[in-house]
């Protein structure tokens, strides 16, 4: 995977994405990475990428030819012909999830537009992104935390970023389960235990506690997620008699 974010902070999107488990990845050649400085697209020594809102308003809008220009030096930077999908971060997009991030990690090529001040010029936008994406229901000053948001959630999806896919397939929010509480040693703190059945060295009802106490977080948490799944009337009476009574 190959990936390009547009923005006016660069030093921002290396700090975050060059750190930690991204980062050692793209040390490793598993993901390609390049933040590129639209401002150096400006066309004017001062480095001015804005100006003043038709029909007024407060603000500034990033202006259509510094963004396009840096986005066709982007286009032109990936080493294979596959046409790279352009995501705009904004408020207005459909919010992210980890079934988008899963799709987001089969793309080959991937442009990341981060607007600021009062967004970007429409134009622009019309004719260079695929699709807009959110993190939430709130606003941002810019798109460069949103960004690496979603350039996390999707770059530890590629075969070889984790040890392996067990690393992320009992994780929450796949299959729109959340994860099931999870303990480590000491075995007992502050006078409270771990779970007898996961001390038990009994896998097969380990992983069955562990399936029942994922769907009741899910239940519990986040009921909008839990009507989605999919669960056997088998597995709802387990739920309802054997783990939570």
């Amino acid at each position: 995977m190959e990936i390009r974010v547009l923005t006016l902070f660069p030093d921002l999107m290396d700090a975050v994405v060059l750190s930690s488990i991204t980062g050692r990845a793209v040390n490793e050649g598993l993901i390609g990475y390049r933040a590129v400085d639209i401002r150096d697209y400006a066309g004017n020594k001062y480095g001015k990428v804005d100006d003043s809102v038709y029909g007024g308003g407060k603000g500034m809008l990033m202006m259509c030819g510094p963004v396009y220009d840096s986005w066709l030096s982007a286009k032109s930077s990936f080493d294979s012909e596959s046409d790279p999908i352009t995501i705009y971060m904004s408020p207005k997009g459909k919010v992210f999830d980890q079934k988008k991030a899963i799709e987001l990690s089969q793309k080959e090529n991937i442009i990341f537009l981060c607007g600021h001040y009062e967004g970007i010029d429409q134009r622009v936008l019309d004719v260079i992104v695929d699709e807009e994406i959110s993190i939430g229901d709130y606003v941002l000053t810019g798109g460069e935390i949103a960004a690496c948001a979603v350039i996390d959630a999707t770059a530890r999806l590629v075969p070889g970023v984790l040890p392996g896919e067990e690393a992320y397939s009992d994780e929450s929010h796949m299959k729109y389960a959340l994860e099931h509480p999870q303990y480590t040693k000491p075995a007992l703190w502050h006078g409270t235990g771990v779970p007898e059945v996961l001390t038990s060295g009994h896998h097969k009802n380990i992983e069955e506690w562990k399936y029942l106490a994922s769907l009741y977080e899910t239940m519990i948490r986040r009921p909008d997620l839990f009507e989605k799944m999919e669960i056997s009337q088998e597995n709802l009476y387990r739920l309802i008699n054997d783990y939570m009574k």
